[in-house]
């Protein structure tokens, strides 16, 4: 497997782990009330939305600015793990946020290269 195929690999490993794991905690292991749980789910989930379909596509521009997203993710995680109840779930968001950035970082990296080279 060559690095843009590995990195394209984390970086919706990460991305589609973000969007399980937080769905998941909010529905059904730390059930959000109800009269929350459409706002939270719009904010922690929505900005994940935006770049779904260039990373399915394989854009690098899209690759790009979801670094920003991915960094701000990473902050979400270190928040929720600052909590004694939501450690497990902060180092999670923590972990698959660091996936996500790695990953965009690299094929954003290699795919300029190769763009840029033929």
């Amino acid at each position: 497997m060559n690095p843009l195929h590995l990195s394209r690999w984390l970086t919706l490993s990460g991305y589609f782990g973000l969007i399980i794991g937080i769905y998941a905690w909010h529905m059904l292991i730390d059930k959000t009330d109800d009269h929350l749980i459409t706002v939270v789910l719009l904010t922690q989930l929505g900005p994940l939305m935006f770049p779904l379909r260039g990373l399915l596509n394989g854009k690098t521009y899209t690759h790009a600015w979801s670094i920003y997203l991915a960094i701000f993710y990473f902050i979400v995680g270190i928040w929720y793990a600052s909590g004694e109840q939501t450690l497990m779930f902060g180092l999670y968001v923590t972990a698959t946020s660091l996936m996500f950035l790695a990953g965009t970082i690299v094929y954003t990296r290699l795919s300029a290269r190769m763009n840029s080279a033929g």
